[in-house]
């Protein structure tokens, strides 16, 4: 497998190709250079370098083998490795690893040296540009010869620029009409020859022309967008109030009495007695369906439970036994209240017990023993109650 050309490739496009378990190729960007020596320029290009410690696998390689010889990741990596052992027998040996044109690899002093082709350049931005050549300046020597030579000798040597006889001045003759005498003109043609008044009126007449041209379009449209437009009614103005040809449809009213309405029954409606009758009485608030996909909560004013005549004389003993089933535990009285009427109607000799960090709690029934109360317990969630045992 020829791993050099993958590499070139790579490097072509990447700035870091790591071979693994061997080293890493690293790119870096080198501007243009002018040879003074060999008088030429050097276009722009990436110089190599090798660094043998890179040696962990980032699996940049391996995938350019994979899709280049169409095989499986572990077989591009067992692939890599056979090459790698062939590269290290060799510089074991002090050969030399030819790479092609991206260079070559050799050991000196214990150490993988690489040495970049010459004539390779892999920056692809500099792609078909190549060395210019160039014409060097006078050496100084020659310079400084020139200088030094007498003052006579570069007058003699001298050719003077103009030669022949140098021409005199042309006279131009100009008759006037009437006249049989001609007034000479001397012709100087450094001297300016100012504008004339001709051409300065004829100026000014061609910038009236422009303001004038400037001037209708806007004394148009300040007649045409206030007339023509609803500018003035809306405060408002669209782009097409620019064009004067397009036709305006004329406003028309159509009174509103004229429209026919098609009559509705109206559905009837129940009454607040009838939509509450079926309602628990455990329910706080109600949803009143306003329409197919609109409800409105309404929170329903219920009146304090009654309380039946209690015992008072056996509540007071059954407070004195140590045990009791606890149904509840409400931060509102009135909820408690009516935990008991319903445990009550259901034949248990259920009160409010007492209250604690806020919370009046009921109890369902009161004994002496801590089996009894468990024995309740278990009846009371049977009964599809949940509770606990408290002991005072």
């Amino acid at each position: 497998m020829e791993l050099a050309k993958h590499i070139e490739i790579l490097l072509q496009s990447h700035n870091c190709v790591i071979v693994p378990d061997f080293g890493g190729f690293i790119a870096n960007y080198r501007s243009a250079v002018i040879d003074r020596a060999n008088k030429r320029i050097l276009p722009p290009a990436k110089n190599i370098l090798f660094n043998a410690k890179l040696t962990n696998n980032d699996g940049l390689l391996a995938n350019a083998v994979v899709q280049a010889m169409r095989c499986t990741y572990p077989e591009a990596l067992n692939q890599i490795s056979t090459d790698v052992a062939d590269w290290s027998a060799q510089l074991a040996k002090g050969l030399r690893i030819d790479l092609g044109e991206l260079g070559f690899l050799y050991q000196q002093d214990n150490r993988i040296v690489f040495e970049q082709g010459r004539d390779l350049n892999l920056l692809l931005q500099a792609y078909g540009l190549s060395n210019v050549q160039f014409v060097a300046v006078k050496e100084k020597k020659e310079i400084a010869s020139a200088i030094q030579e007498p003052v006579s000798e570069r007058v003699a040597n001298h050719k003077p620029v103009l030669e022949g006889p140098v021409k005199e001045k042309e006279t131009v003759v100009i008759e006037l009409a009437g006249r049989a005498a001609a007034v000479p003109i001397e012709k100087n043609e450094e001297s300016q020859t100012p504008v004339s008044e001709i051409e300065q009126s004829r100026r000014r007449g061609r910038w009236k022309y422009i303001a004038a041209a400037a001037a209708i379009p806007f004394l148009f449209y300040s007649y045409w967008i206030p007339v023509e437009t609803d500018f003035i009614e809306t405060g408002k103005i669209q782009m097409a109030d620019f064009n004067p040809i397009k036709t305006t449809p004329d406003r028309s009213y159509q009174s509103r009495l004229e429209t026919t309405f098609e009559p509705f029954e109206k559905p009837e409606v129940e009454t607040w007695e009838t939509l509450t009758s079926e309602i628990s009485e455990h329910v706080e608030v109600y949803n009143y369906a306003l329409a197919d996909d609109f409800y409105i909560p309404i929170r329903l004013e219920k009146e304090e439970p009654s309380v039946g005549p209690v015992n008072e004389q056996a509540i007071s003993e059954n407070a004195e036994l140590p045990y009791h089933v606890i149904g509840g535990c409400f931060s509102v009285s009135s909820n408690a209240d009516q935990l008991v009427v319903d445990l009550q109607k259901q034949g248990y000799q259920a009160h409010v017990l007492d209250q604690k960090n806020g919370l009046h709690r009921v109890s369902s029934g009161d004994y002496a023993t801590r089996s009894e109360a468990r024995k309740a317990l278990k009846a009371f969630k049977d009964a599809g109650f949940s509770g606990w045992v408290l002991k005072k």
